[in-house]
């Protein structure tokens, strides 16, 4: 976890201070070179009602340093065994001052399994991921690498559904799943989808900008990772039936120069600006004050923080209608074939009222969210009202 951050450590610092409003919260995580300095830092600016414990725990010095050099397949056995010796802290602070609830936040994914689910009180999982395929019709559009990759992401889901005793063991030991998507959801064995409930892992930190007329400045914007997954190649086939409008792409990938070639070949490359990495920052701002809509074309985006984050600054969102994304969009658009599906985002963002109001991320809020939470654990029985104390690992 780590203030300020994107992607799982983002998730689990919101959440992490979102649980602690509820009750007296223990986080467990790793203490990775200056992290634990800028945590600490920022739980002393929070409110005092809304600041984690935190339980700092590491995997050996030496499986860190291979790690970096391993980084795909050791990470993963790095932190199984991060797992193993958080188990092992949570059963020794368990022992000393009882948790009533055991939660894992991250990684948010539906099919490695917790450990936590083992610590002792009730647990809850969530909210995860991993359960949003990508339409068929796309697939091939991703390249060799995007559909190799897919592949392999295919059979890991299948194994962890299948197969995997500690994903079976996690679903089972849960009093309550939460689950990212509607898809993750759907993908569950049927007798663990009466206990799971949808609710994604965004959470808005600041109230949402109020929405005014904006500019006709004919601008859509991207932000995230360029990986063939993410749909940019779609959204440059967007822009192509799209002669007045430009778009903006903040981030880098692999997948930055086969953009580059597809925006070449649809003669567009002049109207396609990769900024490269955005700061933070700038990336609101941009959403604030320059682009007209979000193009977030995502083939399997399993959270929505980017689309939460442009609607939060009254900016329209355009994706697919898959994942979480269509949770806080304006339009949400069927996949179909790659031309069909890049005509159908191109009438979107024709068809979008810039001046309508955003919609409604009220519910995105930490309060709003922490009430949810706070009123799901109740009217299931697993705490009375709010809990006197929590237990939640974010790695």
């Amino acid at each position: 976890m780590l203030p300020g951050a994107g992607s799982e450590a983002g998730v689990g610092w919101v959440w992490s201070r979102l649980l602690a409003g509820l009750g007296d919260a223990t986080v467990l995580t790793r203490p990775f070179p200056g992290r634990a300095a800028t945590i600490e830092g920022a739980i002393a600016r929070l409110p005092a009602t809304e600041r984690p414990r935190m339980a700092y725990v590491d995997v050996p010095r030496w499986m860190s340093f291979v790690g970096r050099a391993h980084s795909s397949v050791w990470g993963r056995l790095e932190y199984l065994t991060w797992q193993v010796l958080a188990l092992r802290a949570a059963r020794r602070l368990h022992r000393e001052r009882p948790f009533d609830l055991a939660w894992h936040l991250v990684y948010a994914n539906v099919w490695i399994g917790s450990l936590a689910s083992r610590v002792g009180p009730p647990f809850v999982y969530g909210p995860v991921g991993g359960g949003v395929a990508p339409p068929r019709g796309l697939t091939w559009s991703l390249g060799a690498w995007g559909v190799g990759y897919e592949a392999l992401r295919a059979a890991a889901r299948t194994a962890g559904r299948w197969v995997n005793p500690l994903a079976r063991i996690s679903w089972g030991r849960a009093a309550l799943v939460l689950t990212q998507n509607p898809e993750t959801r759907t993908w569950l064995p049927a007798s663990v989808r009466e206990r799971a409930v949808v609710m994604p892992n965004a959470v808005a930190e600041a109230p949402p900008v109020p929405v005014a007329d904006r500019a006709r400045t004919h601008v859509a914007l991207f932000a995230g990772r360029l990986m063939p997954l993410k749909g940019v190649h779609i959204a440059v086939r967007a822009i192509a039936h799209l002669p007045a409008w430009r778009l903006v792409v903040c981030g880098d990938g692999p997948d930055r120069d086969r953009i580059r070639r597809v925006a070449r070949s649809l003669g567009v490359a002049d109207r396609v600006e990769l900024r490269g990495q955005v700061p933070h920052g700038e990336v609101l701002r941009l959403m604030r004050e320059e682009a007209e809509v979000l193009l977030f074309p995502s083939l399997h985006e399993e959270g929505c923080w980017t689309a939460l984050e442009a609607a939060s600054c009254g900016l329209p969102v355009v994706c697919l209608d898959r994942g979480a994304p269509p949770l806080v969009a304006t339009i949400a658009v069927a996949p179909a074939s790659l031309d069909l599906t890049a005509r159908r985002l191109a009438r979107a963002v024709l068809e979008v009222d810039t001046a309508a109001v955003a919609p409604n991320v009220t519910s995105f809020g930490i309060a709003a969210r922490r009430a949810q939470l706070a009123r799901l654990l109740a009217e299931r029985g697993i705490v009375a009202g709010t809990y006197a104390s929590d237990r939640a690992t974010a790695r």
